[in-house]
């Protein structure tokens, strides 16, 4: 009796792994319902016309652009004589806001 009660036992337990592994299975060749098709965190939005860093002079220039994870990291630098010169930007691609700045 015991050992019946043991095998119907392992007998769900094997049928429940299958059918999670079948879930897991299906959700990562299906993904999840109701996803859009820009998942892969691609810009679909117009890019702004202007994008002004209300630098002091211009003679202050952008030394560095980089992009990561939809930002725009721009760093800027001038001569010793203008010190406003030297900063970092970091933009949100999608808006064209600075989201943060930076005085070095």
């Amino acid at each position: 009796m015991a050992i019946q009660i043991l095998r119907t036992i392992v007998i769900v337990l094997g049928v429940l792994i299958l059918v999670v592994l079948g879930a897991v299975i299906w959700t990562a060749f299906e993904g999840p319902r109701g996803s859009s098709p820009n998942v892969g965190g691609e810009n679909t939005q117009p890019a702004p016309d202007r994008l002004s860093l209300g630098l002091s002079s211009p003679d202050c220039v952008i030394t560095t652009a980089s992009t990561d994870a939809g930002r725009l990291t721009i760093i800027t630098a001038g001569p010793p004589s203008l010190p406003d010169c030297h900063r970092v930007f970091v933009i949100q691609l999608s808006s064209g806001r600075v989201q943060m700045e930076i005085g070095l």
